[in-house]
């Protein structure tokens, strides 16, 4: 397989839409939205989004994915995390035969609308400005899946929950596509059992709705927490896919 160059990758937008088990990871690097690369053997393609994710396109063989699980899978240290989404049975077959892959199952949700939740009294919510988005803290943050900041506020946005000057949680585009938006959220410890994550999602949801956008919800099937939470924002479960990692 060969990588890409960045001006090739509006080129492999039909690909990107293809992808198998979830295609807005894919699209958000075809578009030029956010970071990520390409590689392609002419038959199959694969997407390596910034924050890890990785998508298969196409027709992949043997030899692509032998050729992944040396490059992607193997002992070598990586500069990023690769995690293989995919629901193709010949695939997950495939890396489930090498004994340093964990295979685990990362459930999809889709919203047609968005709820409007009351915040509970003592909080307010604002969107994420440049002086509030660095006490965001937490693991799914902006960071998490945008190369930088500045590429974050020029393309991405979220709500932030706040009581007093304190970020209590916050909901944002963990992916974003000319057609749709995966929400990424985190609640501080301190705050949680208190409705904020609901309140959080739903602003989010409020503005991917008003851009004619589809929202998009995914977690792992272990966390039912995260799944509770999608279903009352009105989200429905669509698929399910399976995870592939290495079991470091």
């Amino acid at each position: 397989m060969r990588q890409c160059r960045k001006e090739e990758f509006a080129a492999f937008l039909p690909q990107a839409r293809a992808a198998a088990g979830d295609c807005v990871y894919p699209c958000a690097i075809a578009e030029g939205i956010q970071s990520g690369d390409i590689y392609t053997d002419g038959h199959a393609v694969l997407f390596h989004h910034y924050c890890g994710f990785a998508y298969l396109s196409g027709e992949p063989d043997a030899a692509f994915l032998s050729e992944i699980a040396e490059r992607f899978f193997g002992d070598q240290p990586q500069p990023r995390r690769f995690v293989l989404i995919t629901d193709r049975a010949d695939v997950i077959d495939y890396y489930a035969n090498l004994p340093q892959i964990i295979a685990e199952q990362r459930l999809y949700f889709q919203a047609a609308s968005a709820p409007d939740i009351a915040l509970p009294e003592g909080f307010s919510c604002q969107p994420v400005t440049p002086a509030l988005l660095p006490r965001i803290q937490g693991r799914i943050v902006p960071a998490f899946s945008w190369e930088s900041d500045a590429q974050f506020l020029r393309s991405g946005f979220g709500c932030c929950i706040l009581h007093g000057d304190a970020v209590a949680a916050c909901a944002f585009s963990a992916a974003v596509t000319a057609d749709a938006v995966d929400i990424g959220l985190e609640t501080q410890t301190a705050f949680r059992r208190r409705g904020l994550a609901v309140c959080a999602a739903a602003a989010v949801m409020r503005t991917v709705v008003r851009q004619g956008k589809t929202p998009v919800w995914a977690c792992h099937a272990a966390n039912t927490g995260s799944a509770k939470t999608a279903l009352r924002l009105g989200f429905r479960q669509t698929h399910t896919c399976t995870v592939l990692h290495r079991c470091d």
